[in-house]
């Protein structure tokens, strides 16, 4: 039966809308499938971000298996930390506020922390802090935190830090993990007292105690480094054997064969030396055996023994460490035998690896007085004249305080005192290190005074004759200055006339308390420390010019009759002779009189002019001279407003000119 138009017309109208719920069906599936592509980027970004950082991180956790430390970052490995950083910082700038921030700045935070970016690193878990503080991550976060901090010096930041993780957290497997890590910067700054303090309070940890046997062994190293042997047997002990790992047993037991022979503990050595040389091959430490064999035979007294084994040591042994204490080794032993030239040679040798020689500082003086004993040596061949006790004194000095030879330098110091072409300083000296030689080395005392007079004898005033005096005093060169000061001014006492003597005995008198009267205390001194003594001022008389000037100036024109009656003889008309008649005057205070400023200071006043002191009787007050200033008293009053602006600036300014 054919469709009615009715249902020819229904299927016409139904035919849009299925066109357009297929089409809004699609767009749903699109906008999900966006959606879902969308979250899918921003978790495949954290993943890469997360692959990157693991990868860099194998590297450390394959050092760390082989109980290695963690190598700096370089190379791929630092390309995938930075790598990582990248990826972290997509995620935090294209999805603000998204689910993984607090992952992305952890893992930021991480990676800088493990390229030594410290810095960058608390700042990212300050954000992490600041903005999740309840972050999942947030027991590792306080412990990198306090890592960081402390890497930087901020040592109260860094306490702050792990005293909340102890808090927070107080079973973390970080607690015992921060005193390794404090103790491992402490070994690396060799500082060695706090390492061994970081390293016992980690092993004596309950819980989160990992690699015992490495810590172990950096603890017995910071304690042969502080020269306490006994404590560092002990640990030891404790390591060899060690179950981590056979190259730690080895490293164990080579630093113990070093420790006993400290100790004289010598069989035990050559025991250990003897299971210790067929494992060097494995561990490529030929030589550092070879070097404790050598050690031990040296500390026995069987240098001939020693020499042999490092003179024939096979090339392929001698690594930089090794090669530098060989030569070290036989520097001395070459010292004790009297071969200079050779062992001069080792020393310079050894020196070249400064960082791994015993003991720097000795070697290096070893060094220094041997090059000036041959030095000495080589010039003396030519020497004439006043040089050649002087060089063996230098000589004598060498093997006396340096090479540890006192019976050649007493023989040098000698020949020296009695070279007669030798000056009074090198004779002195020579004298004095005789006495040394015998006194302190030789124990003959005998010789050693006999030297000791002759010194006084001779050079009475020489340092080293006040030095032989005082003995054990301690004095040293400040107690010689003040004896030299002491004698020096009983010697100018002694040359003081009878009228100086009652001088200086008025002026001590003067400054004492008496009785009924307090002690005076002389101007310009204060109870402080004075540079420079305070002088009186110096009073001249005022100079010609300003006394013809006046002269003119206050006798009228014509007028040269006598004076009033009772004045004295030349003084004009006019004027009176008042006790005040120099006011005003320059270098005069109110109430003297010109007369007696010059007859104070006589022998100021010009000579050959015995009429200026007339004329200086004839002065009025100073009002008749205001204003005619010369440009000296200008340039004086100039000078005086210099000094007063110093004054202000500087309240001891009358001291210090």
């Amino acid at each position: 039966m054919p469709p009615s138009p009715r249902q020819d017309d229904l299927k016409a109208a139904d035919r849009p809308l299925r066109g357009t719920v297929r089409t809004g069906g699609f767009v749903i599936v699109l906008l999900v499938l966006a959606v879902v592509l969308a979250g899918c980027a921003k978790y495949n970004t954290y993943f890469n971000a997360k692959r990157a950082f693991d990868n860099a991180e194998h590297v450390r956790n394959e050092a760390l298996r082989k109980h290695q430390d963690p190598p700096k970052p370089g190379g791929q490995q630092k390309n995938d930390y930075e790598e990582a950083i990248r990826k972290a910082q997509k995620i935090l700038d294209d999805y603000p506020g998204h689910g993984l921030t607090d992952d992305a700045l952890f893992l930021q935070a991480k990676a800088y922390h493990r390229l030594e970016s410290y810095r960058m690193s608390i700042r990212k878990l300050d954000l992490l802090f600041t903005n999740f503080p309840a972050s999942e991550y947030l027991e590792e976060s306080l412990y990198i935190q306090g890592l960081n901090h402390l890497l930087i010096g901020s040592l109260p930041r860094s306490q702050e830090y792990l005293d909340r993780l102890a808090k927070k957290f107080p079973e973390s497997r970080f607690q015992a993990e921060t005193r390794k890590v404090t103790g491992d910067n402490a070994y690396a700054l060799e500082n060695w007292e706090a390492a061994a303090a970081s390293y016992r309070e980690y092993l004596a940890q309950e819980t989160g105690v990992r690699e015992p046997d490495r810590i172990g062994l950096k603890l017995a190293t910071c304690y042969w480094e502080l020269e306490r042997y006994e404590e560092a047997a002990r640990v030891l002990d404790t390591v060899a054997g060690s179950e981590e790992s056979t190259e730690i047993d080895f490293q164990a037991r080579l630093l113990s064969a070093r420790v006993h022979v400290k100790l004289g503990e010598y069989a035990l050595v050559d025991d250990l030396v003897a299971g210790l040389k067929p494992e060097a091959g494995i561990y490529r430490s030929e030589g550092m055996v070879a070097l404790v064999e050598a050690e031990n035979f040296i500390a026995q007294g069987r240098g001939e023994d020693a020499s042999p084994v490092l003179e024939n040591m096979p090339l392929e042994w001698q690594t930089p460490a090794v090669k530098a204490r060989a030569a070290d080794i036989l520097g001395y032993e070459l010292l004790r035998r009297g071969q200079w030239e050779d062992a001069k040679v080792q020393f310079q040798e050894a020196l070249r690896q400064k960082d791994e020689l015993d003991d720097l500082e000795r070697t290096r003086r070893l060094n220094e007085d041997l090059n000036d004993y041959l030095a000495a040596e080589a010039a003396l061949k030519d020497a004439q004249g006043d040089r050649a006790p002087r060089l063996r004194v230098l000589q004598a000095n060498a093997l006396l305080f340096g090479l540890g030879r006192p019976g050649q330098a007493a023989a040098l110091y000698q020949q020296a005192a009695a070279d007669t072409a030798a000056d009074s300083t090198d004779a002195a000296r020579a004298l004095y290190g005789a006495m040394l030689a015998y006194r302190d080395h030789l124990a003959r005392p005998d010789s050693a005074e006999m030297f000791a007079q002759e010194l006084q004898r001779r050079y009475p005033d020489s340092p080293q004759a006040f030095e032989a005096r005082s003995g054990d005093s301690g004095e040293g060169l400040l107690g010689y200055l003040m004896e030299l000061r002491s004698r020096k001014q009983a010697e100018a006492f002694a040359a003081l006339t009878e009228e100086e003597l009652r001088a200086l005995q008025e002026i001590g008198e003067s400054t004492q308390p008496g009785a009924g009267r307090p002690a005076t205390v002389e101007p310009g001194l204060r109870r402080r420390m004075v540079y420079l003594a305070r002088r009186d001022n110096l009073v001249f008389p005022p100079p010609r010019e300003a006394l013809e000037r006046l002269q003119r100036r206050t006798v009228p024109a014509g007028d040269a009759g006598p004076g009033p009656v009772g004045a004295p003889a030349g003084m004009m008309p006019g004027t009176a002779a008042a006790p005040a008649d120099t006011a005003g005057l320059p270098g005069f205070a109110d109430g003297d009189s010109v007369r007696a400023a010059v007859g104070e200071a006589g022998a100021l006043v010009p000579p050959g002019d015995p009429g200026q002191v007339q004329r200086a009787d004839s002065l009025q007050t100073g009002e008749q001279v205001e204003g005619q200033e010369t440009d000296e008293d200008k340039k004086d009053e100039d000078k005086k407003d210099e000094e007063e602006k110093k004054k202000k600036l500087d309240e001891n300014w009358d001291f210090l000119r």
